[in-house]
């Protein structure tokens, strides 16, 4: 009976530590919103574009199926697939300015590999940190 008992409280330990390690949704919301890229001119947009794309290709987990000047996508895995499926779009803000956002997925119930929120705000720091 005791190691029935260690077992539901080792369980249970490991339960409560995955939920310990989840991210605070609105915190990296925040973070996000904060580091959103925003290109300015025809130079900057079509380097962080480029900066964009390059992302995509290394380190989302899927290969890329479509690029266009304002949309970059990736193959949507199979079901139980831990890997990012990505979607990046180019969205006008007038005056020549555009804003790059970046939507991380996956279709696994128990999170993205890398993890969406990381990934996210990975890729709008590296492409802000582009500078043309």
């Amino acid at each position: 009976m005791s190691s029935l008992r260690l077992i539901i409280a080792a369980m249970a330990i490991s339960l409560l530590s995955g939920c310990a390690s989840s991210p605070d949704v609105p915190t990296m919301r925040s973070l996000i919103a904060q580091t959103t890229p925003v290109c300015v001119g025809e130079a900057d947009c079509d380097a962080k574009w480029k900066a964009a794309q390059h992302w995509v290709v290394n380190y989302a987990g899927l290969p890329v199926h479509v690029v266009t000047d304002t949309l970059i996508d990736t193959y949507i895995g199979n079901t139980q697939d831990p890997r990012l499926i990505v979607r990046v779009t180019k969205v006008p803000l007038g005056a020549d300015r555009f804003q790059i956002l970046f939507f991380a997925s996956c279709n696994y119930p128990y999170g993205c590999i890398p993890d969406k929120w990381n990934a996210t705000i990975n890729f709008n720091r590296t492409i802000d940190a582009i500078v043309q």
